[in-house]
């Protein structure tokens, strides 16, 4: 199997696993604090992902979000989040997923997240371009700010960043939008900046599991995704503006001025 049809299998495996509990019951614990959840289907997502990439590719290297895994040598790693919405998964929201990606050192080559709700399943693969559903996708061509259609996230354990992304919040709603959406899942959120459902998105802390997959998804559909500054996303914790290109520059500006 090629990279990238592992990475689209494996994010079905995970659709899979939510499906299973989420009509068959499932446990909820915490990790860092009570805001800070991991359910079942988290764990077993992640041990049934695993488990199929090793069986695939057993000397790659493994990053995922509920674990850790002895590192290789190998120049590949496949960057795992089982479960993007965890919370809405455990309220029964329907907004969550599965992102697989591989990274070839210190470059992402493929990406796979799958809608676990709606069954849609974004890929794209490094200079190939980007699909749902096998159908390729292209970022909206809107360039007026007051005509966007944006899509933020707020890291429910850090209260401090919440405040400080209310401050961009409140410029751009005075500059004027279209409108601003908080989904909770932001794997989907930058796969819908992708297909043009929305023009963009930015987050104040994102790990790379959760925007890995998404963000090669953005670029080979036209788009951009940078860390605030418009710099290139670092393999790390980071904050995260995906857009169209169009309205790179501006909403850059706008976050900037507002967190200075």
């Amino acid at each position: 199997m090629s990279f990238l049809s592992v990475a689209r299998e494996a994010a079905l495996i995970g659709r899979e696993v939510h499906l299973r509990y989420l009509t068959g019951g499932f446990h909820i614990s915490t990790k860092s604090g009570v805001r800070d959840r991991v359910t079942t289907a988290d764990i077993e997502a992640e041990k049934a992902i695993v488990a199929f990439i090793r069986e695939a590719f057993p000397t790659h290297n493994i990053l995922a979000e509920e674990h850790s895994y002895e590192p290789t040598s190998s120049p590949y790693t496949w960057i795992i989040d089982p479960l993007d919405g965890t919370n809405n998964f455990s309220r029964g929201f329907p907004f969550f997923a599965c992102s697989v990606a591989l990274k070839e050192g210190d470059e992402v080559i493929v990406g796979a997240v799958c809608d676990s709700v709606r069954g849609e399943i974004f890929t794209a693969e490094k200079g190939g371009g980007a699909f749902l559903n096998e159908e390729p996708i292209h970022v909206s061509e809107v360039s007026d700010l007051a005509t966007s259609l944006l899509v933020t996230g707020f890291y429910q354990t850090q209260s401090e960043e919440v405040v400080r992304n209310l401050e961009v919040l409140k410029r751009l709603f005075r500059r004027g939008i279209l409108g601003i959406r908080r989904t909770g899942a932001a794997a989907l959120d930058l796969c819908y900046v992708a297909c043009g459902r929305v023009d963009g998105f930015w987050e104040p802390i994102l790990n790379p599991w959760d925007f890995a997959a998404g963000a090669l998804i953005v670029r080979e559909a036209g788009g951009m995704c940078t860390t605030y500054e418009a710099e290139p996303l670092p393999f790390g914790t980071s904050p995260v503006l995906a857009t169209n290109g169009r309205l790179h520059t501006v909403l850059s500006e706008v976050i900037r001025e507002a967190l200075s």
